[in-house]
This record gives structure tokens, sequence and C-alpha cells, in this order.
């Protein structure tokens, strides 16, 4: 999301017009939309509304419940025995937008060549300094990727799994690390298949023949591959640093250009449990080897406490220590930089040795006091002055006098996670690339603040939702991670180049609707439940925030859904259920307070971090029915499935002995009758009641398991068309569909890149599906059988 991005108050009326903004206010004090803030508030307020990492996605893709890479593989084969149905999936868009850089190679051969991984989108490739990118990674391989380098050889390295904890690190596993000779034309497989995700990879410089590989494991603890490891002569992969538990995992390493048998590597101590997660612990540290990575020695000398640093521990092994990253200073190698986080992502400190490590001394705050440096970690270095260097964070960090005192780097979009200065310092001296949540920015002034260049065609985006207006199929809205809510039309001109979208929301986009009666009233969330309504009259957008809602608990992902009977009527979900019939202004509770609807959380599910508490224990999906107008299907995050035939006067809990007690992602009613349903779980298990797609044809008395040979693998969304009779299933490993009454699932068409589908939406006039990927855009396939 770009920094133009319009403002909008929470509790507030604003009327966009070309003259300017004007606010007006609505609502009332108490609502839920008090997001929490973090780092730099103007940063927030450009955007309307915080940004922040995906955290909930890890609970949402597992149900709770540790993922094993054998599921993993055992979902992926089920897909591939699938047969396709006929048409070919074809990109829609947007490409103009941007989203989250793990990782980035520029090319020591080639100048202004450039590689970069995007976190679902795999690995694109520029040879315009990064204007535009094209793939150079293969649709039918995992999309996920953490880490990229390049050696003096012009092998390029890519380790698959992303170790950032909310990028879905629990069920988005990766299978190893890949190596191409021919700038990403093919790839072939390299080993530590069992790894989970890649941290890092650095290649000796001296040598490209040597390789060290972080290895992050995954949050659930059953990665089997976790340390740091060297590749050897023979290809085979050494685990030299070994981690203390299975918790521990490989985050970062450096090696000393001028001296490669120096080398320093970060081991991570992280964990889910459940609702909870520990990004920190016992396992953490940072060590160094002085002879090739054969024996290590721990680094912990810090001399001196950081301003940040609240219990003082330093990087002494102490349960506090979280995320590290670690940097030489190319000119001068003795110098050497690092950041740690807590365990629930505040800033712990920031560290300078002018002895190559065997003595720190605490530096600035480099850090912005996002509380995300479990996001974070990385610190990067300029080659040609050592007191020239950038911390990842919220905003890009830059300090140049060795880290004494820091400021922004401005004109690039929120959360720093890849940086490198272009290898051809003769005729670019001050060329650096940048990676981060909205994609690739250059630099030719070496980073000063506003001289960044964002690329202009990046479709690897990551759609929560999607919407599409009922009487035009080209009008298009979705809900992106991290870079807002964006549509195909504008306040005074129809939708024309799908490819171009535009922003109408800020925060992480969820939610967008799209009024069924009229396409110029719309609506949109960011995370935590904060939603406007939009209008477009006379040339001028009207933003009004929700009123008010009942809930004490909101999952990030908020359901709101309108009522197919009433327009004006919409839904929204927290741990209780809420009712408006004038499109969101006010709201009436019309389901039980506290526990009712969700059951209790337990203690060991309670989120202990500054941001994600009260986040689970939540309703996850709303069904109202068309035929039967006070008849409404909920579904929760904690595995209940609820019906209430007279707008929540009464409720009627289904029976877990019927059926799975897992994360509901979808309910879908027949519009043609209200007994007629369909529900979507998510997770992967195994047994009688791994099944994820289940039907029920008499209001829920009975139940019916129809998910036939689809993947054993999370069900994301379902969408029904009544007139053929043909549900459509959206999954993390691609898009399937069965006729009505049948079993006999098929994979819908050919192309469509392995990346997980969240949402699937059919067009009103029947003839096209389209499906929002997490990590290559929205996509578009014919309906078969048309």
């Amino acid at each position: 999301m770009r920094r133009s991005r319009t403002i909008i108050a929470a509790a507030a009326v604003a009327v966009l017009a070309a003259g300017g903004i004007s606010y007006a206010a609505a609502g009332a004090p108490g609502s839920h939309h008090a997001a929490a803030t973090r780092g730099d508030g103007a940063e927030q307020e450009q955007r309307g509304g915080p940004q922040a990492p995906a955290d909930y996605l890890d609970r949402r893709f597992t149900s709770n419940q540790p993922v094993t890479q054998a599921e993993i593989d055992r979902g992926v084969r089920q897909a591939a025995a699938l047969s396709s149905g006929p048409g070919t999936w074809k990109l829609v868009g947007p490409s103009n937008i941007g989203a989250r850089i793990t990782d980035l190679a520029p090319d020591p051969g080639r100048p202004g060549t450039v590689y970069i991984a995007a976190s679902g989108g795999g690995v694109w490739k520029s040879s315009d300094t990064g204007a535009t990118f094209h793939p150079a990674w293969p649709t039918t391989t995992t999309q996920t990727i953490g880490s990229l380098a390049m050696g003096s050889d012009r092998t390029l390295w890519a380790g698959t799994g992303e170790a950032n904890p909310s990028g879905g690190g629990l069920t988005f596993f990766g299978n190893g690390i890949y190596k191409s000779t021919d700038g990403g034309a093919h790839w072939s497989r390299a080993g530590l298949a069992a790894s989970g995700a890649i941290g890092r990879i650095a290649v000796d410089p001296a040598n490209p023949k040597r390789v060290f590989a972080a290895a992050s494991g995954n949050l659930s603890g059953t990665a089997g591959q976790r340390g740091i490891y060297r590749l050897n002569a023979d290809n085979s992969w050494q685990l030299v640093l070994p981690t203390p538990n299975v918790t521990t995992g490989g985050i970062d390493i450096a090696i000393d250009p001028a001296n490669p048998a120096r080398v320093f590597a970060a081991l991570w101590d992280h964990h889910r449990d459940n609702g909870a997660r520990v990004y920190g612990g016992v396992g953490s540290g940072l060590f160094r080897s002085t002879d090739g990575g054969s024996h290590w020695s721990r680094l912990q000398n810090v001399i001196g406490t950081a301003s940040t640093d609240a219990n003082g521990s330093g990087l002494r092994r102490d349960p506090s220590l979280g995320r590290i990253g670690v940097a030489l200073a190319p000119g001068d190698p003795n110098r050497v930089y690092v950041v740690t986080g807590t365990r629930y992502g505040l800033d712990k400190g920031f560290y300078v040795s002018d002895d190559g490590g065997n003595s720190f001394r605490p530096g600035g705050h480099a850090g912005g006091d996002s509380g995300y440096e479990w996001w974070f970690g990385r610190i990067w270095v300029d080659p040609k002055n050592k007191n020239h260097l950038f911390n990842a964070d919220v905003s890009l960090r830059e300090s140049t006098d060795g880290g004494k005192t820091w400021h922004l780097s401005s004109g690039v979009h929120a959360d720093q996670h890849a940086m490198s200065w272009d290898p051809d310092r003769r005729g670019h001296p001050y060329r650096v690339y940048v990676g981060n949540d909205g994609g690739f920015y250059r630099s030719e002034s070496n980073g000063q603040t506003n001289t960044w260049i964002h690329a202009t065609y990046e479709p690897f985006n990551q759609s929560y939702h999607l919407a599409v207006a009922a009487d035009d199929p080209r009008r298009l809205a979705t809900g992106l991670q991290d870079n807002g809510s964006v549509r195909t039309w504008t306040d005074t001109a129809p939708p024309q180049n799908l490819s171009q979208w535009n922003a109408f929301g800020g925060g992480d986009g969820h939610e967008v609707l799209i009024d069924y009666t009229n396409h110029n009233i719309y609506y949109e969330c960011y995370q935590v439940g904060n939603c406007h309504r939009h209008v477009d009259a006379n040339g001028t957008q009207i933003v009004t925030a929700f009123g008010p809602t009942h809930s004490t608990r909101i999952t990030t992902d908020a359901p709101v859904i309108l009522d197919p009977t009433n327009h004006n009527v919409v839904y929204f979900g927290g741990n209780r259920l809420d009712r408006s019939t004038n499109g969101g202004k006010t709201f009436t509770a019309i389901s039980p307070p506290g526990d009712y609807l969700t059951g209790p959380v337990p203690p060991d599910e309670r989120d202990k971090g500054p941001f994600y508490g009260g986040e689970y224990g939540t309703i996850t999906w709303i069904a109202p029915a068309k035929t039967a107008p006070n008849t409404i299907y909920v579904g929760t995050d904690t595995g209940n499935l609820w019906k209430t035939t007279d707008l929540g006067k009464h409720w009627s809990m289904f029976s877990h002995r019927l059926l799975p007690t897992r994360w509901v992602n979808a309910i879908v009613v027949d519009r043609s009758n209200a007994d007629h349903v369909f529900v979507a779980y998510s997770g992967y298990r195994e047994g009688d009641l791994s099944a994820n797609v289940w039907e029920t044809t008499n209001g829920g008395r009975t139940w019916h398991n129809i998910s036939g040979l689809l993947p054993n693998a999370p069900v994301e969304m379902l969408t029904y068309d009544l007139p053929h009779q043909e549900l459509f299933a959206a999954t993390d490993l691609g898009v399937f569909y069965a006729k009505d009454g049948t079993r006999a699932w098929k994979r819908v068409g050919s192309g469509l890149p392995n990346t997980p589908a969240l949402d699937v939406k059919i067009t009103g006039d029947d003839k096209t599906l389209y499906a929002a990927t997490f990590g290559r855009s929205v996509w578009k396939v014919p309906l078969p059988s048309r």
C-alpha cells in the first residue's frame, strides 16, 4: 500500500472528492474499532489503519493442532491425483500493488538484474533494475519462498518455506532448497526437504560451492531438520550447528567476506501452542565459527545494558531472547551489528562489536517500538561505509553514525524484510534494493529518504477475500495482506484494465462486499473487524465506519455478511453475532453474551503478546438463509456449528459426534432451500472426521461427508452454483468442484499456480469463476459445462 493512502478515521463519515476530504461524526463511543497501534503513528494514519502480520493464519490453517510434513505431503499427493476439468486459468490482477518480498538477490554478473522471493508467489526475475518482474519459478512447485542467494558463479539458491512466523508458517511448509544454474529457467532439488522453512542462505564469496543454510523448522515442532547446515563437496548437507530442542531453528547467517572461515549464525527458539505464541526462548542465541562452520562458540559478552532490555540479559541464554539478526560491515569485518527482540516481539537490544564479536556494546535504539521484532530480525550495512546501516522494522530505519542514532528512510511501504546493494558498485555505486510487504523498491541515492522507486509490475498479491458485483463481472474488490482493500473501478469510472487496481481501504484488507442491488455501495474491513461502508455518488466517495458492536473478542478476519433477502441487513461476528438493519450504522446483538457460541478459551490458548489477545474464540462464518429470513447458520474457530430459526432468540448446536471439532471456514446455504447446507472446515487430520466438506439436506438433523477424494487439507471457501448444482471448493492445494449429490471431485481447469486459494466467486452471469490466491493475485477461468 502506498503512502498516499486516504485517511479513514474510526467512527467517522468521510466524503472523498477531488477538492479534499471532510469528516462528520457518526456512530458512537465504545466501538470495538480501536485496533492496536504500533510504531510510526504517521505511517499508520496514512494507511487508514494499522498494518500487522497475519498472525491468525497459523491458527486457522491448522485448526490449532500440530501439522506434520507427512500430512502436507499426503495432501499434495491427493491433490495431484485428481483429474482436471476443462478450461485454463488466466491471471487477472492486481499487478500494480505489490506484496510481501521475503528476500532478494542481485545478479553479480549482470548489472540491473535482480531476483526476488515472493512470500506465496515463487521466485521472480527483473532485468530492468526492478521496474518489472516475470516469473522465474515453476507454477507447479510450492510457491512459498523464504530465502534467496546467488554465488559468484551465478548459481541461484532458493529456500522454500517462510520463516517469518505469521506468513502461514504452520502449514505453508517448504520442501527444502532448490538451485538454478540458468537464471531461474530450470530448477533442481538440492536437499533439506524436512526443514519446514529456510530462514537464510549464505554463499561463501571465495568458494561458491560452499553454502550455508539456516533451517528454521516450523512452529508446531514437527519439522525434522533444524539448525545451521553446510553443503559438502558431495552435495549433501551437514548439520554443523544443531539446536537444543525441537522448538529452535536457524534464522540468520553472515559470512566474513575477508575471511570466509569466520561465520556468524543465529538460532531462534519459537513455537505456537494452539491460540498462544511464544517467539523466543532458551534456544535462541548468537554463534560464531572461525573454522568454516566445523566448530562454534556462543557470543554473549555484552558490556553494558541496552535501554530496551528489560531484564538485562543481553545475548545470554534466557527465556526472553527472541529473534536475532546479524550483519558484518563489508569494509571492516571486525564491525559486527546485532539486533534482537523479546519473545513477544518487543525491541530487546541493538549491539555493536569492533573486535569481530569478542565483545559487544549497546548501540542506539534501532527498532521502532513496533512490537513485531519476530516479523523482521534483519540488519544491513553499506558495503562502502561501515557506519551507514539499515534496520528492518515497520518503517525502514537508517543510521549514519554506526547505530548511535536512528531515523526513518521514508518512501517505502511498511514491514521491511530484504535489502541489498547492487554489486555493480563502479557503474552504480549508490543503487540499493529493498523488499517489504508492499513489494520491491530501488534507490539510486544509497537509500536516502524519499528516493525510493516502486516496481510497476508485481502480480503476486496475497488476497484474503474477493467480491464480484452481481451485475458486472469486471467489477471486483479484494482484501490484501498488508495492502488494504483494492478495487477495479474508481469513484468516477467503471472497470477498464483489470490488471490495475486502486485502493479504497487501509490496513490489512480482509472482508470485502459489494451490494447485490447497487454496485455503488460496497464494504471493506481491515483487521479485527474495523469495517466501513462506501457509497460512490456523483464522483465522490462517502465512507461510513460501522457503529459499535457487542463482542469482547474479534478475530483478525472478522466475518461480515449481507443478508440475501435485504441488502440493508448486515451481520457481524465476534464472540457474539450482531445484526444491523441500516447498512452497518448501528448493530443489535442477537446471540447470548460471553462464551455461549464459542465456548471458553482455555488459558494455554490465550495469547500473552501485546497485540493478539482476544482474537481467538470467535465466530468465523455467518450464513443467513434466503428462503427462510429468520434462519442463520454460524460457525466458530473453536469448532462449533450453530443454527437459529428465529433471528437469535433460540440457538441449536450441531453435535460434535456428527461433525468435526475444527475451525469452521465457510458455510453455504442453498438459495432455494434453507435446509440444504454445506460446511467447510480447516486443518489437516486423519480418520473418520478428517473430511473437510460436509452437507445436510434436512436442516442439520443428519450430515454427510462429501469430501470424497479431496485432499485432507484446509478448505478455505465454498461457493454453490445453484443453476448447475455444482459446489466449488477453494483449498490450500487448489480449486476443485463436484456435482451435487456426488463425491467425485475434479480440479477446476489447469494452470493455476500452486499457492493457496482463499476465496472463489461465481460471476452474476454464471460464466466465470474467480479465485483469490494467497500469493499470486486473482485468477479467472470459464466455468465448466457452460
